[in-house]
């Protein structure tokens, strides 16, 4: 228990403080939240993807075995979402809902950070790795199932191409692998705001959940809620664990893997629930109560599995 207990308070309650400055924020200010998330988004995201992917001791087959994985888990949950929503004779929209909660987590503003607290650098590498991959997914597969095929993965494809941290990621990787030297001043100048993305990751992630009461006054059924909660929170992690020894993960590409793979459903979820229609008030009171109960399933499995 007292391990349990030091992973909160060491890593995982300097993420939630620094969330709650955002609430705050947003409660007293009402600030445009849109404009702080275009800035994340634009600037300090793809910075922070590029100088952690550049500055990275990652092997190719470190990051090659960090993308497959992050495939493989997400279809794998999304899989299970097909199943239960099958098993509890969901409607059409709460399927749709179901699954994208159990698939695409809060691997940015969370996951990231967690597992720079955790780990270092080394882990902060790992874990971007798995969000430009996931982010990849929310940007084509996401769209497709929440549109529940109004959209072709064509057409859904093409936002992905509006994401610049794809390119920045594709700049790094050739950056990485041809030993290209960077401009020092230029590096200097990605690295500085790239260092300011985890901060403004979290107090985002704050507004945004201070301003979910404009869309929680439904209450979900819980035929949705239940097994969207339980299974993210707790079968996540066995997914998570299970892919990572089918692909033979070790180290530390295997903990911050799991540790991602225990996330809580993403806050870009509720985004794409308003905008197809998903039950958007039941998202997102999922979404709030899965992230509040995350510090303990996620402490959990870091210290049951020695993470």
């Amino acid at each position: 228990m007292s391990d349990i207990l030091a992973v909160i308070t060491q890593n995982i309650l300097p993420i939630f403080v620094v969330a709650a400055f955002g609430y705050a924020l947003q409660r007293w200010k009402q600030l445009d939240k849109q404009s702080f998330s275009s800035v994340v988004l634009n600037v300090f995201s793809p910075c922070l993807a590029f100088s952690a992917l550049v500055n990275s001791q990652l092997s190719g087959q470190e990051l090659g075995e960090m993308a497959l994985f992050t495939i493989v888990s997400i279809l794998f949950m999304g899989g299970i979402g097909l199943a239960a929503a099958w098993l509890l004779r969901l409607p059409r929209r709460e399927t749709a809902a179901l699954i994208i909660l159990l698939m695409f987590v809060n691997g940015g503003n969370y996951g990231m950070t967690l597992n720079e607290l955790r780990y270092g650098t080394d882990g902060l590498a790992r874990a971007v790795v798995y969000f430009l991959t996931s982010s990849m997914l929310v940007y084509t597969l996401g769209i497709f199932v929440a549109s529940s095929g109004q959209l072709s993965l064509r057409q859904a494809g093409r936002r992905l191409f509006t994401f610049p941290a794809v390119y920045a990621a594709l700049a790094a990787i050739a950056v990485y692998h041809w030993q290209l030297a960077v401009p020092a001043p230029l590096m200097r100048a990605v690295e500085i705001a790239g260092a300011g993305a985890i901060p403004l990751l979290l107090v985002v992630l704050g507004m945004q959940i201070a301003d979910l009461h404009h869309v929680s006054d439904g209450r979900p059924s819980w035929r949705l809620a239940l097994p969207a909660i339980s299974l993210r929170l707790l079968v996540g992690p066995l997914v998570g664990m299970l892919v990572a020894g089918w692909l033979g993960m070790t180290g530390l590409n295997r903990s911050v893997a799991i540790i991602e793979a225990s996330m809580p459903p993403a806050v870009l979820v509720i985004v794409l629930a308003t905008e197809f229609g998903l039950v958007p008030s039941a998202v997102a009171v999922i979404v709030v109560v899965a992230t509040l109960i995350s510090p303990i399933t996620i402490a959990a499995v870091i210290t049951v599995l020695g993470l």
